[in-house]
């Protein structure tokens, strides 16, 4: 079992140390979270909810950041 775990890991760190980004659906995903969350602003703001639309503008904000950071 433990040389299995180990055998697992030197391969997940071969696949990350070739691959800066080995994990691209991540990336995917939260884009579409992103435009989610655009979807969801415009929505709010056009049914006159501006506290909720603001509210969402600062979610939006912080998880563009973090994608732009990974």
């Amino acid at each position: 079992m433990v040389e299995k775990e180990i055998q697992v890991n030197k391969r997940l760190d071969s696949i990350i140390s070739s691959n800066p980004d080995p994990f691209p659906f991540e990336r995917i995903n939260k884009g579409k979270s992103l435009l989610k969350l655009m979807e969801e602003i415009r929505k709010c703001i056009e049914t006159d909810q501006l506290l909720l639309a603001g509210m969402k503008l600062k979610e939006l904000e912080y998880q563009g950041k973090q994608l732009l950071l990974k």
